[in-house]
């Protein structure tokens, strides 16, 4: 088995999982000064430096690694975890309306059809905002548990941490599709 990289020893950070968006930065900014190859550092260097905060910057993606570096390995079935499973109708909702606005802006062979669906999509960017806020709020309400993990060891909290996973994958992928979808309502 290959020894994966401890992307909070790349970053000069404890193994913590309560990392504030600030702290990232700091360490991100530090070892890319020294890591950069015009500071006479390597590039093989400094991509491992840009992974390491990469992966750190999205809580699910910092929780796993969390998690694999303690030798917990993440089994992914696809399925929707129960406390996010009441977002995917409105979610998917959304953003099939965005997308056929698009595709009706796309497909538009007069400037009116193009108009309308440029007006639709100027009117459904206020609801894809609000659902974007909101989950928002829920990844951070999930975040602040952190904390918590901190305080324990991640075996006792295997289950409880697998579930925290999938949860904030499922939301971080779809404020992402929510963020597009926003840019495309408004910027044909």
């Amino acid at each position: 088995m290959a020894t994966i990289s401890d992307h909070f020893e790349v970053l000069g950070l404890e193994r913590q999982l309560d990392l504030s968006p600030e702290t990232l930065r700091t360490h991100y900014d530090g070892r890319c000064q020294e890591a950069h190859p015009d500071a006479g550092g390597t590039a093989k260097g400094f991509d491992a430096v840009t992974e390491a905060y990469k992966s750190l910057t999205s809580p699910a993606r910092r929780l796993r690694h969390w998690l694999e570096l303690s030798g917990i390995t993440m089994v992914e079935d696809g399925s929707l975890p129960p406390a996010v499973e009441e977002r995917f109708g409105p979610i998917n909702e959304l953003l099939r309306t965005a997308s056929e606005i698009a595709e009706r802006h796309r497909e538009a062979r007069s400037t009116l059809v193009r108009s309308v669906a440029e007006a639709e999509g100027i009117a459904l960017q206020p609801r894809i905002a609000e659902a974007r806020g909101e989950l928002e709020n829920a990844m951070a309400e999930i975040v602040s548990g952190f904390k918590r993990f901190d305080q324990s060891e991640p075996c006792e909290i295997r289950e409880e941490a697998m579930e925290v996973v999938r949860s904030l994958s499922f939301l971080e992928r779809w404020e992402a599709q929510l963020r597009a979808a926003w840019a495309k309502a408004g910027c044909w």
